[in-house]
């Protein structure tokens, strides 16, 4: 019995507070198991791993350093993040930014990152990871321009599946995109209810009414991509405020299913 038959013999999404758009395989056996998997959702910020690797070709390409220094507008996006808090702030380096926008979800190092990169880089590189639906079409909290950035959840684990396997990046950058996604601090998801000593290389994305989460699980290397896209969630915690909420304590199950479909 293979990776895909023992998550379906135990995954259940029926009981998610709202619509679901799953994908998941084992990085080897390559064999998918999709629920919704592409049906179109707003992004959330699980659309910032496309854009660090859309930096990180940049870097690769030689068009810019990690090291480069990116000077910061003065007017910043609201929402998650620091930057914000910290006019003073009016140079980071590309590597600090991409760290920021990862690790903590930092929308205006995003955008920083977006006006280094260019919406042409971005589309192109979805385009070479296999995406289909995939949208980034305005800046993070931009509530006035026009699109949006929207994605399925097929989508997001080919951008993981094609980090993992070095197809993205050059083995360096790979490890260097791994090393930051491994430090993403909101933790209540994928990796919640983990075992000691499995790790977790994730993304997580959060509006009113939607919880997501994208990763790839594993020991030493990753094993497993995984991505969970949940929106129209109709809970009271989940329509007033950004965290928690049961769409996030199902996803944590989700999780474990994946990594004991693993063993």
């Amino acid at each position: 019995m293979g990776f895909a038959e023992r998550l379906r013999a135990e995954l259940v999404l029926d009981g998610f507070p709202g619509r679901v758009g799953f994908a998941a395989w084992d990085l080897e056996e390559r064999e998918p198991v999709l629920v919704g998997a592409e049906r179109m959702v707003h992004a959330a910020s699980t659309i910032k791993v496309l854009i660090m690797i859309a930096a990180l070709r940049a870097v690769q390409a030689g068009r810019v350093g990690l090291d480069t220094e990116v000077e910061l507008p003065a007017e910043r996006a609201g929402g998650f993040g620091v930057l914000r808090e910290l006019p003073s702030v009016s140079r980071i380096s590309l590597g600090d930014l991409i760290a920021l926008m990862i690790v903590i979800s930092d929308n205006a190092a995003t955008n920083a990152v977006i006006d280094v990169v260019g919406f042409g880089a971005i589309r192109d590189c979805a385009a070479d990871l296999g995406c289909k639906a995939t949208r980034v079409q305005r800046r993070l909290m931009d509530l006035n321009a026009p699109g949006r950035n929207e994605t399925t959840a097929l989508d997001q684990a080919r951008v993981l599946d094609a980090l993992a396997r070095g197809v993205a990046l050059p083995p360096q950058l790979t490890e260097h995109a791994l090393d930051v996604l491994s430090r993403q601090r909101v933790r209540d998801r994928l990796p919640a209810l983990l075992p000691d000593g499995v790790r977790c290389w994730n993304k997580t994305g959060e509006l009113l009414a939607l919880r997501h989460d994208v990763g790839l699980i594993g020991t030493d290397r990753p094993r497993a991509v995984v991505a969970v896209l949940v929106d129209e969630l109709a809970d009271e915690r989940s329509r007033t405020s950004y965290r928690g909420g049961p769409a996030c304590d199902r996803i944590a199950m989700v999780g474990r299913h994946v990594f004991d479909a693993l063993a």
